[in-house]
């Protein structure tokens, strides 16, 4: 694995060719007290994660219906996640996690999602967003009609995030063909693409 440096911001890029984001998410979450899941559909990586409350917000309520996880400290939270600053005060969670939504919403809307997750968050806020313009459309992973919701609106670049203040790491080739979303926005032939994990500390934010 190798690093690099980026001098106008100071943030570091670090790339390589791990596949376990669980992991990777898991270093950055555990042991936050309390864990935001924006966009988190089904739920089911939440009860992997080492915090005392987990609130899962998901615009799509068969989702939340049939979900994975149903531990009584993971709360479940139909909502539009673009409402989600009248829904919860300012520094409410220690983590605010956007894991595979981001590039759910138009770019304008996300860096908002970002700005209000910001001031929601205590420590961190976590994004994991395939690298680049992914074209999912009329597809629905999970067959529960939420077609319009996963619909991808945006495309991320590791700069988006460096000028946000974001660290960033990226997942080599982690999207491809062994995935059905992938096949179907691609072919079966075409090479697999990059992900994003950024996230921002907060607490040093505010310390400094």
């Amino acid at each position: 694995m190798s690093d690099s440096l980026n001098s106008g911001n100071r943030k570091k890029i670090v790339k390589g060719d791990d596949k376990d984001i669980l992991l990777a998410l898991k270093k950055l979450i555990d042991p936050s007290y309390s864990l935001l899941d924006v966009g988190c559909g089904l739920c089911s990586s939440l009860s992997e994660y080492n915090c005392k409350i987990i609130a899962g917000l998901e615009i799509h309520r068969p989702y939340l219906e049939q979900r994975k996880c149903k531990h009584p400290h993971i709360i479940p939270i139909n909502a539009n996640a673009l409402e989600m600053d009248k829904l919860f005060l300012p520094k409410t969670f220690t983590t605010v996690l956007f894991n595979d939504s981001i590039e759910h919403f138009k770019k304008r809307d996300g860096i908002h999602l970002l700005n209000i997750a910001e001031e929601i968050a205590t420590d961190k806020v976590i994004v994991f967003t395939p690298r680049g313009y992914f074209p999912q459309k009329d597809f629905d992973y999970f067959n529960m009609g939420g077609e319009k919701y996963q619909k991808h609106r945006s495309g991320w670049e590791s700069r988006d995030f460096l000028d946000m203040g974001y660290n960033v790491t990226i997942f080599k080739d982690f999207h491809g063909p062994n995935n059905s979303s992938f096949r179907q926005a691609y072919g079966d032939n075409h090479p697999p693409i990059d992900a994003i994990l950024a996230w921002k500390d907060i607490a040093k934010k505010q310390a400094n």
